[in-house]
């Protein structure tokens, strides 16, 4: 069994957090808490979770570009409803950036 990546096991926290404590995270975002976003970030929670599930159990070079290609799509989504949803702006803006940052971590570590 080979070493789990640290950026599946960064994914699965913080989906793992997401599913558990969404309004912890709408409240650090300054975001709205209501029904709907909660249901939101715990839906992105359990897209983290079986996305890290699935790098973990797989762990082959195919996946790293697969889970870089899924969040770079989730990063474009993001920034557009920034852009037509403004009450909603910072919230898919941090979300974006965390897209991002997931993207970024898993295409260097192809690079090494």
């Amino acid at each position: 069994m080979s070493t789990p990546r640290a950026v599946d096991v960064a994914r699965l926290s913080l989906g793992a957090a997401a599913l558990g404590r969404p309004g912890l995270f709408l409240r650090l975002a300054h975001g709205h808490n209501g029904r709907t976003e909660r249901a939101t970030v715990r839906i992105l929670g359990a897209r983290y979770v079986a996305q890290s599930g699935a790098g973990l159990a797989w762990g082959r070079p195919w996946v790293r570009e697969a889970d870089a290609a899924v969040d770079l799509v989730h990063a474009l989504t993001m920034v557009a409803l920034a852009a037509s949803a403004p009450t909603h702006r910072r919230l898919a803006l941090l979300s974006a950036a965390t897209a991002m940052g997931f993207a970024a971590a898993d295409l260097r570590e192809k690079i090494r």
